[in-house]
């Protein structure tokens, strides 16, 4: 059966949260793609060719960066990014999240959030900023959902977040959650190896 956005109620996420990898950055770039002008605006801080958001999937995914997606029925619906602040110190970090409209409202932006910063902890990174436009009410609701000190600054809202300290019960569940996604990934595979072989309904 297939889920539909439109008969998920409120709050209930029903596709499945992994890490991406290299062979992700043409669904990642197509999410970023399927964002409107001004979700791509407040993404990213201004105007964003299409040229420039392949050449950021491309980037996020073969750098250091953690990546982490929401994907629903085979497609990239949102997307959690940790990108490490060389030189920091303490270690500090930069997480964003992306989720398109028609997927918005329903908590997958809370729990890709939740699974970045957990990356942050299990990597020692004990600051995590978010940056994004002051007229970016989701990612501002987002932030002050995790507690972050909100600093604004004419146009552009930076929220400060501290992440707990690494506990072997913590790093536990980051160690389960990345098996689940490697699990996961390859399920999802299958299924649409599977799906290739069945002969077209339509036909």
């Amino acid at each position: 059966m297939t889920r539909s956005s439109n008969s998920t109620a409120p709050g209930l996420v029903p596709g499945l949260i992994r890490r991406l990898g290299p062979r992700d950055a043409d669904g990642f770039a197509a999410h970023l793609l399927r964002l409107d002008a001004e979700a791509r605006a407040s993404r990213f801080g201004g105007l964003v060719s299409d040229a420039a958001l392949h050449d950021h999937a491309l980037l996020a995914l073969a750098g250091g960066a953690v990546v982490l997606g929401y994907v629903e029925d085979g497609v990239l619906r949102g997307v959690g990014e940790l990108h490490d602040q060389p030189g920091s110190s303490p270690s500090a970090a930069e997480a964003a999240v992306s989720v398109e409209a028609g997927w918005q409202g329903r908590g997958i932006g809370s729990k890709l959030m939740r699974r970045v910063l957990s990356a942050a902890t299990a990597r020692g990174i004990r600051r995590v900023v978010v940056v994004c436009q002051s007229s970016n009410r989701m990612m501002r609701r987002l932030a002050g959902h995790f507690d972050a000190r909100l600093e604004i600054v004419g146009t552009e809202t930076t929220g400060h977040l501290t992440t707990p300290a690494a506990t072997p019960l913590r790093l536990l569940r980051v160690a389960v959650s990345d098996g689940f996604d490697l699990a996961a990934e390859n399920v999802e595979r299958q299924a649409r190896l599977f799906l290739a072989t069945l002969p077209d309904r339509a036909a």
